[in-house]
């Protein structure tokens, strides 16, 4: 019992010294970007897969990976001139960038129907309102009137391939009205910082033929944690160090 805080002093002590010496800089790393690997990246998708569904909305579904990056200098010349002119129009600075989606769409339909009325003609149906006012005189011009009720749907989503599979994280979009159609989408995503590199801390325990509880603390460098506690043998009433190496082999 005497040599319970010496011995787990020493494993984090050891723990820390692992991270200090061996990642001393990690953050900093990741955020930088040399300029021999630097890519210029269009603010357009390439992969964007269009689909029907049973009501006839085009559905326009992108990877949620696709043209995410680490810094807007990875942007070619054209995509930072169109993210400053939102910048601008938001007011706000490059730090305070988190993503940006544009969606092109066209909204076209031929012969609807034309109902007299008394100043003209008119069309309406769930979504547009259009309605023509003749002119008063001979000379005259007439005019439009229109609506249009936009139901915009946006939805993002994860599928697997199969059931042990790594969730793929998709971008959903469609209007709901079977007359649009998408034609295009550009999207900026800056990546969010992550720490590659974590401590922890907790109260422990573990089972074997005996329970044992106590504390552990530990390092992880992406898919490895380095481990030390100090556990109680609740049957042989002894305090014992035990120090653990775990790798990761699947998440979900």
């Amino acid at each position: 019992m005497k040599n319970l805080g010496t011995y787990f002093l020493i494993a984090v002590v050891a723990i820390l010294i692992i991270k200090i010496v061996w990642f001393p800089n990690e953050k900093e790393v990741r955020v930088e970007i040399p300029p021999e690997i630097k890519e210029a990246v269009n603010a357009t998708v390439d992969n964007v897969n269009k689909n029907i569904n049973k009501k006839g909305y085009e559905h326009a579904v992108i990877d949620d990976k696709e043209n995410i990056i680490k810094s807007i200098s990875q942007l070619d010349d054209t995509s930072k001139r169109k993210l400053d002119s939102v910048m601008n129009l938001l007011a706000i600075e490059r730090k305070q960038f988190k993503e940006w989606r544009q969606y092109n769409t066209t909204i076209a339909a031929k012969d609807l129907p034309a109902e007299s009325n008394d100043t003209g003609y008119s069309f309406k149906d769930k979504y547009a309102s259009i309605e023509f006012i003749s002119p008063k005189d001979t000379f005259g011009k007439g005019t439009f009137n229109f609506t249009y009720n936009a139901e915009i749907n946006y939805a993002e989503y994860w599928k697997k391939e199969w059931f042990l599979g790594r969730k793929k994280n998709y971008i959903d979009f469609w209007i709901a009205d079977p007359r649009a159609t998408i034609n295009g989408v550009k999207r900026v995503k800056i990546e969010p910082k992550s720490d590659n590199v974590k401590f922890d801390l907790n109260a422990s325990g573990f089972y074997t033929d005996r329970l044992n509880l106590g504390v552990d603390g530990g390092l992880s460098v992406g898919r490895t944690r380095i481990g030390a506690g100090y556990y109680y043998d609740m049957v042989n009433k002894q305090w014992r160090p035990l120090v653990s190496l775990k790798y990761r082999i699947l998440e979900f």
